[in-house]
């Protein structure tokens, strides 16, 4: 028979993670048993998180000690220009379900998800957690940006009315093996392995949306798998997950020429839309909870490409 000392232990090591099957789902799966939590991963085949009774259900029959809330509707600039009402609602419904489903379970803490794209242009660089309401976000993502806003507020409310402890880590562009390699809709970084796979397996150009000149902060998937379970464990609030550097698109597509080995030209598309032209992150929170990032952005890239490279066949899109 359990004693009951160590059915609580085990209750306060389990966490559920929605969206476990994502880029940064399944580092962080790994981050957390790796430090002897106890964890439930959940996917898309596990119930749909935009029905509430399904998200209810999901959460109650597991009574975790933490959700961490990854599931979302995202894409690109592209993805989130042509759908923004999509955008909006799918990820309105999955948050506020499963933040209630949370609350419902009596869940200890909740680790949300966010996005840099909350950000406003009118907020000055580098963007800190204090100017998050500062304006409203860039247009090209307004719709998917708004809907991680409302999850923030829901999360405050929570906690002033139930006393639910939360955190939610504004994350910069994410990147790493598992991804969505969406050459269309997806985010730059994947979308640009995937073209220059392409490319220098079949001797061809690279057409690369935009100028190249906006600037990005690109963190790698086991980086923010490790920042995500220190915050959980360390940190209440709103927080900046970047590594604190920003590099131009053309320095991404310079790097992939050399690691993809393209002997083909990069063309720049410059009727296709740039997005928010420069992006930079305050990282004095995270780097107080004594988190550095550990790969560097080449080490990354050509990890990266690497999985694309051997999994392209049956890699997400």
């Amino acid at each position: 028979m359990r004693e009951k000392g160590d059915a609580r232990a085990m209750h306060e090591r389990r966490v559920a993670i929605t969206g476990a099957s994502g880029v940064v789902g399944k580092a962080l799966t790994d981050e957390l048993r790796a430090h002897d939590y106890d964890v439930i991963a959940l996917t898309s085949a596990d119930g749909d998180l935009r029905i509430q009774e399904v998200a209810e259900r999901l959460i109650l029959d597991l009574k975790p000690w933490a959700v961490v809330h990854l599931a979302a509707r995202v894409r690109g600039l592209m993805g989130n220009v042509d759908a923004q009402g999509r955008a909006y609602l799918d990820n309105i419904r999955v948050n506020t379900n499963v933040v209630e489903a949370a609350r419902l379970a009596g869940v200890t803490k909740l680790l949300g998800m966010g996005s840099t794209a909350v950000y406003s242009d009118c907020v000055p660089l580098p963007m800190s957690e204090d100017d998050l309401w500062l304006g409203g976000p860039h247009g090209s993502e307004a719709g998917y940006a708004h809907a991680k806003r409302a999850m923030i507020a829901q999360l405050e409310a929570y906690h002033a009315e139930y006393g639910m402890d939360y955190a939610v880590a504004l994350s910069t562009n994410l990147y790493g093996p598992h991804d969505r390699f969406d050459e269309v809709h997806g985010h730059v970084l994947p979308s640009l392995v995937a073209k220059f796979h392409r490319a220098a397996t079949t001797g061809s150009d690279v057409d690369v949306w935009g100028t190249g000149t906006p600037t990005r902060d690109f963190l790698y998937a086991t980086d923010a798998a490790r920042a995500l379970r220190i915050v959980l464990e360390q940190y209440s609030g709103v927080i900046n997950m970047a590594t604190g550097t920003s590099v131009t698109i053309r320095d991404i597509a310079d790097l992939l020429t050399d690691i993809s080995g393209l002997t083909g030209a990069v063309t720049w598309d410059r009727s296709k839309p740039d997005g928010q032209h420069a992006r930079a992150y305050d990282v004095s929170r995270i780097h107080a909870l004594g988190w550095r990032p550990e790969v560097d952005l080449r080490e990354g890239l050509a990890a990266t490409y690497q999985w694309y490279a051997e999994h392209w066949r049956e890699a997400r899109r």
